[in-house]
């Protein structure tokens, strides 16, 4: 053999070696990059489960008529999601994927003041909470402290 021809074997044989190492590790690169991703989402959505529990729990702390404004964003990493508020848990929906984050137990009313067990909360929009006393003379509650979330214009 003269060489040209080694060379050009050991060219082939090269090329070869990096193919293999390239359709091994690809799938490994790519599934990287899809946990990260979704790491990145499971963040972004714990972290607005964190942020709406602790305004929940931050106006139940304060005195009557003390409120706060949340603002929701549009979307987690272009995922539409759902939010359900109940009296001890906020349960934040989306991908698929369901995450919670306990709240100081309150008693949720609606614009009426009358008791509900939960309250959904949509995308996009702003809403105000606000701690209320409740006086009703048909159901004998007097000066119940209660939380109200409704939403708000901009």
């Amino acid at each position: 053999m003269d060489s040209r021809g080694i060379i050009n074997i050991e060219f082939l044989f090269s090329t070869l070696i990096i193919i293999l190492l390239l359709t091994i590790n690809l799938p490994i690169l790519e599934e990287n990059l899809n946990s990260s991703i979704e790491i990145d989402e499971n963040s972004q959505g714990r972290s607005l489960l964190n942020h709406i529990s602790n305004s929940i729990n931050a106006v139940n702390s304060k005195e009557y008529g003390f409120n706060k404004k949340v603002r929701l964003p549009n979307s987690i990493n272009d995922n539409y999601y759902s939010i359900l508020i109940n009296n001890n848990e906020v349960i934040l929906e989306f991908n698929n994927k369901k995450g919670k984050s306990d709240i100081n137990p309150i008693r949720l009313v609606d614009n009426d003041n009358q008791t509900i067990n939960s309250v959904q909360l949509y995308n996009g929009r702003s809403y105000l909470i606000k701690k209320t006393l409740v006086n009703n003379n048909e159901t004998h509650t007097i000066n119940q402290s209660s939380i109200q979330i409704r939403q708000i214009s901009e």
